[in-house]
């Protein structure tokens, strides 16, 4: 029977783009369903959908800061991360690029093409919530209206004026992950081997991110990532989301590492995968 899959819509985005992929790797038939915000897309986990797949992080833009709290305050847990490279053309409804009034670019999209941005002067710039917004804005054809959108979608544009390649790197990536709800967390069965958590200190103290940091090396543990996020309870109270990773041969150092560490701090895995 085919299930439900999440997905920061519509048809058509990088977000389609990496369920597409997933789809390929998976098993099971799985039918996507689009959701307009992120919160929406973590929301509907559990609920109209059996899993999802939101962003995480890009390779310009950094880590999507929505999705880490929503990792945190909800009950899901990371099965696997898809990668999948990302670039962007401007498409314009003008005969050149000086008559442009107004560009449509998503929120996170803007940080990507910034030198392309900054190169428009006096152009009004208006965020959208997803890329294919800006696609379908741009595509009612007013006059002196551009917008910056998947390069895939290209094809599909009836704009006048193009400039493709407008990504501030040609090895822009954004990874995306694999969502489903909370249980017992599976044990990845991949060659390599990948944790996501989060670290919530109760007491803001000096050596609280040291002896975080001393946990892995004491155990020869690759820590690739770790980001603070505001705990909302008070100014400059933070908690650490983390990401480790390692061969299938260390992960006896991985679990003895994350034993240690839930002995000093709490301790929410989000994912081995």
């Amino acid at each position: 029977m085919e299930q439900n899959i999440a997905v920061l819509g519509p048809a058509g985005t990088f977000s389609d783009s990496a369920c597409q992929k997933y789809q390929q790797l998976c098993t099971r038939p799985l039918q996507p369903v689009y959701y307009p915000t992120i919160d929406e897309t973590f929301h509907a986990v559990g609920k109209e959908c059996v899993l999802g797949i939101v962003p995480v992080e890009n390779t310009l833009d950094g880590y999507v800061q929505r999705s880490l709290d929503l990792l945190l305050e909800m009950d899901l847990k990371i099965i696997r991360e898809i990668s999948v490279p990302v670039q962007f053309s401007l498409v314009a409804n003008t005969e050149n690029v000086d008559e442009i009034k107004t560009l449509y670019v998503q929120f996170k999209s803007s940080g990507q093409c910034r030198r392309q941005i900054d190169s428009l002067s006096g152009v009004k710039l208006v965020i959208t919530e997803s890329n294919m917004e800006s696609f379908y804005l741009v595509q009612q054809g007013k006059p002196g209206e551009a917008a910056i959108i998947p390069q895939h979608m290209l094809s599909q544009s009836n704009a006048k004026f193009q400039i493709e390649n407008v990504t501030d790197s040609s090895n822009n990536v954004t990874r995306f992950l694999v969502i489903q709800p909370g249980g017992v967390l599976e044990q990845s069965g991949f060659n390599e081997i990948k944790v996501s958590l989060y670290v919530m200190p109760q007491i803001d103290e000096p050596g609280v991110l040291f002896r975080i940091l001393k946990i892995f090396n004491d155990h020869q543990v690759n820590l690739v990532s770790i980001m603070s996020r505001p705990t909302k309870r008070n100014m400059g109270t933070y908690n650490f989301y983390l990401e480790l990773n390692g061969i299938k041969e260390q992960k006896a150092d991985v679990f003895e590492a994350l034993d240690s560490l839930k002995k000093q701090f709490p301790v929410k895995v989000l994912g081995i995968y």
